[in-house]
């Protein structure tokens, strides 16, 4: 069921970010968002009832993106003040960076690697949202790819068993070009703003 979570939660990430490029309008991606927010909020709750107490805290971490989504979609569909979710996504962010450790200290490196992606992510919503910073134009470059590479293509691999080391190399390789083209994205907008 986890991977059921990750697949609709890599599809809304998917159209959200679509809204920030002007492709999607904010409205339907809202119902899509709320619709992915009551999933993971069922999934969670089904798998947090029926886990043992190691297995709660992984469990948990839904409910992450479970409350994002839901309030991703009530704010786009009820045309809310966006500051909310900004500062919501502060929290997330930094409940992120605390799975990102975990991971990482317990040698899963690519749990804690992508758990950073998504600590990035967050903290890219809050300084869009939250503090009413111009980094539309990363944050949704950012989404779209870490909406394929952190959830979508995971949960599709997840769900037919071909998570093999070759899928992991894959994936290192995937995460290595996506970082290098952050890196080249933020330094081309702040380029663009400096100059304009």
């Amino acid at each position: 069921m986890g991977n059921i979570s990750l697949l609709f939660g890599g599809v809304a990430l998917f159209l959200n970010s679509l809204v920030l490029f002007g492709k999607v309008d904010v409205k339907s991606a809202g119902v899509s968002s709320l619709f992915t927010g009551l999933l993971q909020a069922f999934i969670a709750t089904w798998l947090v009832v029926h886990a043992s107490p190691a297995e709660v805290f992984g469990y948990a971490g839904i409910y992450l993106f479970a409350f994002t989504y839901l309030y991703v979609g009530v704010t786009f569909l009820f045309d809310l003040d966006g500051r909310g979710v900004g500062w919501f996504s502060l929290f997330v962010a930094v409940a992120a960076l605390f799975y990102a450790g975990i991971g990482f200290g317990r040698a899963d490196y690519v749990d804690g690697a992508t758990w950073t992606f998504w600590a990035f992510l967050w903290a890219l919503f809050f300084l869009g949202m939250g503090l009413g910073r111009p980094v539309d134009a990363v944050t949704s470059r950012v989404a779209l790819v870490l909406s394929w590479l952190t959830l979508i293509v995971p949960a599709m691999v997840g769900m037919s068993g071909l998570a093999t080391p070759l899928y992991t190399i894959i994936w290192w390789a995937a995460s290595g070009t996506a970082i290098m083209y952050f890196g080249f994205t933020i330094w081309r907008h702040r380029l663009v703003e400096v100059t304009s």
